[in-house]
């Protein structure tokens, strides 16, 4: 079996069949290409990613090509990170109905793999999620459609 564009689908060559595995968010995690190094390109990268594939869900403030904060909610998850200083601020909540039960300030690449682990769940049936998932580890193909 070959892998599709979406990395997720495998097709027989030779009676077109069809599998679909599951993406967890370690997998995701491990083949991020995001720079944690430059904090700027960092913001910027993941800033244009998420609009992109999650518009509705993502809140995004920003100067020019500055980003202040990203906020995004994926059910049952919120992620917000914002710059304090030289540095970020990461923050996870649990969502229920609109309302956050807990929130929790992260390590950057702790909360890099908890919303990698989030949009790896809606992946398995959220072609949005699928593209967001490849622009994030470079496994961009042309026929994952958003």
């Amino acid at each position: 079996m070959t892998p599709a564009g979406d990395g997720r689908t495998y097709v027989c060559a030779y009676c077109k069949t069809k599998t679909v595995v599951a993406v967890e968010g370690h997998q995701i995690a491990a083949g991020m290409r995001l720079d944690f190094r430059n904090i700027d390109v960092f913001l910027g990268q993941l800033a244009n990613t998420l609009h992109a594939g999650y518009p509705a869900a993502t809140r995004i403030h920003a100067q020019g090509t500055y980003v202040h904060m990203i906020e995004i909610a994926l059910d049952p998850d919120g992620f917000s990170i914002k710059r304090e200083g030289i540095g970020v601020v990461a923050q996870h909540k649990k969502m229920v109905r609109g309302v956050a039960l807990k929130s929790k300030v992260l390590p950057l690449e702790q909360w890099v793999e908890l919303l990698t682990a989030a949009l790896a769940r809606q992946a398995s049936s959220n072609t949005q999620a699928a593209w967001v998932l490849a622009r994030l580890t470079g496994n961009e193909h042309d026929d994952i459609k958003r």
